[in-house]
């Protein structure tokens, strides 16, 4: 298709043609004009990525590899469960809401924030309600990025350094700004730095991460048909390259064999504003990986698998109490009826139990089927 303008009822045909299990649809960003939707991608490849993207042929209008006949890789791993979905864990949506980068490609730090946010609920304050919306043009124009893209490594510093305040410090706007609009007090933002960053290409490490610590930030080549993602598990079918992109990875699952992902470009295009995309797509392994942040936790808290858990009923008091063994030592943690009813039942079912402690302390627990 390269060359030749794109039509919804030839892309329509084309993914009944290759049978793969995504529906296309006028989106309110398929229907900006070409320049328009150039600027709703703004990830800049690094030189080694930039290498890996040409070495593999993503830079080049392509069908999906696994259209190609490649096989494609063994994503599941015995280190984590078959799936996992930040907007539904422990019967809660841990994850933000879905925002508009506008015509700025402004994607990482959006990509970047949603990660962090995600973060501070599932790490720090552990409340999955805890309103928090952080500012995009603050990591953005103060961090050295613009409109016209920025790098994953970049943003990463900056929040290690600095942190970032609230929104309403610093309120975004989809063209130029500058570093002087911040407000004057944006230091006093607490918990906002991450202690530490890192990347991985490895299959199992992105999963474990995302599993053991959450949410991930990632990055994707766009083609002219994702702009018309409506539903399903996105692969390439046709159409050139539009430029790289920042996205936040929320999970995965392996039995529909794909990430699950938040975008940054409303809730009028996928699903939502969220969208699935297959294993081996797009680069997102094998160009980009993920970005895992460490935050700077409330001193002494640290977190692992437990090898054996049990809980203690007593008759005379009514008390209950869970322990688990992790790092070698019994934790413990007083459970109310509410805390019992959900907890026990979920540990019967658990293949693997991750939780969290101070001293000998408790902190929370995940159980994983």
């Amino acid at each position: 298709m390269t060359g030749e303008e794109l039509t919804l009822e030839m892309l329509k045909n084309l993914i009944d043609e290759k049978k793969v299990n995504w529906k296309a649809a006028r989106t309110s960003v398929s229907e900006l004009s070409p320049e328009d939707r150039k600027k709703r991608v703004g990830l800049i490849p690094t030189n080694e990525q930039l290498e890996q993207i040409i070495r593999l042929g993503i830079d080049k209008e392509r069908t999906s590899r696994a259209f190609e006949g490649h096989e494609p890789k063994k994503y599941k791993t015995k280190e984590t469960p078959d799936s996992i979905d930040w907007r539904d864990f422990d019967g809660a949506n841990w994850v933000t809401s879905i925002k508009d980068q506008g015509n700025c490609g402004s994607c990482v730090a959006f990509g970047t924030i949603a990660t962090l946010e995600e973060l501070l609920r599932i790490k720090y304050y552990k409340n999955a309600t805890k309103g928090l919306d952080l500012s995009e043009a603050h990591l953005l124009w103060c961090g050295g990025g613009n409109c016209n893209g920025w790098q994953m490594n970049k943003a990463c510093d900056y929040l290690k350094k600095n942190g970032v305040p609230d929104e309403s410090c610093f309120p975004y706007q989809d063209k130029p700004m500058s570093c002087k609009n911040t407000c004057p007090d944006w230091k006093k933002a607490e918990y906002t730095d991450i202690s530490d960053w890192t990347n991985t290409m490895d299959i199992s490490t992105m999963k474990t991460n995302l599993v053991t610590n959450g949410p991930q930030i990632s990055g994707m080549a766009v083609y002219k048909d994702f702009f018309n993602y409506k539903s399903g598990v996105y692969k390439h079918v046709t159409g050139d390259l539009a430029g790289y992109h920042c996205i936040n990875v929320i999970g995965f699952d392996d039995n529909e064999g794909c990430w699950i992902c938040k975008n940054s470009w409303g809730t009028s295009w996928g699903e939502g504003g969220f969208f699935k995309i297959a294993y081996g797509e797009c680069g997102i392994e094998d160009a980009f990986g993920m970005w895992n942040m460490e935050l700077n936790l409330p001193n002494g808290e640290e977190e692992g698998y437990a090898d054996q858990i049990s809980i203690d009923y007593s008759f005379v008091s009514s008390t209950r109490t869970l322990h688990a063994y992790a790092n070698g030592k019994w934790r413990h943690k007083q459970l109310n009826d509410a805390d019992f009813a959900g907890i026990a039942m979920l540990a019967i079912e658990a293949s693997k139990v991750f939780v969290g402690w101070k001293d000998d302390q408790l902190t929370f627990i995940r159980c994983f089927k």
